[in-house]
């Protein structure tokens, strides 16, 4: 329906400004509230004396995690390859960890001993919390 009033025009338009606009905003917020992220920013990966039996590999943020102890430290990876993203295995008997997609392997570390990732797995940060061991969620940096 046309209409020829002026004022008529302006407060149809002002209508659908507001409706508008309201949609915005509420598509916004729905965006902001289902946009979060899933990760946790740490998580309980075992108590430390399971560690004596061996690695443990939970599964941290959807990625598959090695915590072990190294030269009596403690030492938590990604087991993402950096290459193309696959699950790297530790293959403890060679003490290395080796990728089953493309040949890439790594020392007991994480660093690159042949294949072709172009940088070492990366390390998680952790926390020992009495006799618990939680990884959190960033990398060490170095």
């Amino acid at each position: 329906m046309k209409s020829d009033c002026p004022e008529c025009q302006d407060a149809s338009r002002r209508a659908f400004l507001k409706k508008v606009a309201g949609g915005a905003a509420a598509f916004t917020l729905l965006g902001a509230i289902g946009s979060c992220s899933d990760d946790l920013p740490e998580m309980k990966v075992g108590d430390l004396s399971e560690m004596e039996k061996g690695p443990l590999t939970p599964k941290f943020n959807g990625t598959r995690i090695l915590a072990r102890r190294l030269d009596g430290e403690i030492v938590v990876f990604s087991l993402t390859c950096r290459h193309k993203a696959c699950t790297v295995k530790w293959k403890a008997e060679r003490t290395r960890f080796e990728c089953p997609c493309h040949e890439g392997v790594y020392d007991e570390r994480g660093k690159v001993i042949s294949g072709p990732p172009p940088g070492p797995l990366r390390r998680y940060t952790y926390e020992v919390r009495g006799e618990e061991l939680w990884v959190l969620n960033e990398f060490e940096k170095g």
